[in-house]
């Protein structure tokens, strides 16, 4: 028996609601996995959260602001960020799509 989940990122980008920055689409007790969306104007308030987040950016670009340090990130870029880390995105160019994995699974932390 085959155990697996597909789906594309564009496609579950385009089902990221106005109203919602993301959309959880794996969840298992060890990682969850969301696609997260960002257009320009959008704001993304200064957080943290206890599980380690690895983003991969699918499209567009922005800052990256960690714990007062900003950093450009775009297309292809892998990013890390361990547990209890402030962040905050900023200046969303085109539409931002990035795949994110927490582990263990986002808000089981806490």
């Amino acid at each position: 028996m085959l155990c697996m989940d597909l789906f594309t990122v564009s496609d579950a980008a385009e089902g990221v609601s106005d109203d919602e920055e993301s959309i959880e689409k794996l969840r298992t007790d060890a990682v969850s996995l969301e696609i997260m969306t960002f257009e320009e104007g959008d704001e993304d308030p200064m957080h943290a959260h206890a599980e380690d987040e690895i983003y991969h950016v699918d499209s567009g670009s922005a800052q990256l602001n960690i714990e007062g340090d900003t950093h450009d990130v775009s297309e292809g870029d892998v990013i890390h960020i361990e547990p209890g880390t402030d962040h905050q995105f900023l200046e969303f160019e085109n539409k931002l799509v990035m795949t994110v994995l927490y582990a263990p699974a986002k808000g089981s932390s806490e």
